[in-house]
């Protein structure tokens, strides 16, 4: 929801909430106040009538039970308004803290060119309901090196490194292509 949108939902709900309390109020003649001090003679006839069968206390089973759900349903909304959302798309790190995903591509992608045997590298991130990310790391490598422990320096020092940065990576997924160094952006000396 927009800033605007969750204001205006808010305002809207809590005004539904302190309508409830007062009918609850003006309706059993609570604290000496009568629904009929109020000024909605103007309003319309049926309103009246509607009035006058709540001070009467002559509702209906299913109008006095339509009143209490829609007095908790207000209730229970403008809770759900006041609750801050999760945002999406986004690396969760701990309870209340994220990191956009394209921090953590940025943060693997340097880390993963720094080893001295990767050309190049390309990252894709996934967002997770529980902490941490989905990194699938693709690594261009010259060929004719030994690819295993290749993947496995390159997957200790991203994970090192994102766990010092407190990047919480729940799976690292190292695919290593052999590559011919004239066509990668970087080349090793």
């Amino acid at each position: 929801m927009s800033v605007f949108n969750r204001i205006v939902m808010t305002l809207l709900f809590a005004g539904l909430f302190v309508l409830g309390v007062y009918t609850v109020v003006y309706s059993f003649d609570l604290f000496g106040r009568s629904l009929t001090s109020l000024p909605i003679s103007d309003f319309s006839s049926g309103l009246q009538d509607f009035v006058t069968r709540v001070e009467d206390g002559n509702l209906s089973v299913v109008t006095i039970i339509t009143l209490v759900l829609m007095a908790i349903l207000g209730l229970i909304w403008f809770i759900a308004e006041l609750r801050p959302s999760t945002p999406t798309r986004r690396v969760r790190m701990a309870e209340g803290t994220y990191a956009t995903r394209s921090v953590v591509e940025e943060e693997v992608s340097a880390v993963a060119e720094q080893v001295p045997d990767v050309l190049g590298s390309s990252v894709s991130v996934k967002a997770r309901r529980s902490p941490g990310a989905q990194v699938d790391l693709e690594a261009r490598v010259r060929r004719g090196e030994d690819l295993e422990t290749i993947r496995s320096v390159l997957r200790t020092t991203v994970q090192e490194h994102l766990s010092e940065k407190g990047l919480p990576v729940s799976k690292l997924k190292v695919k290593l292509v052999e590559a011919d160094p004239r066509q990668t952006k970087t080349r090793v000396q």
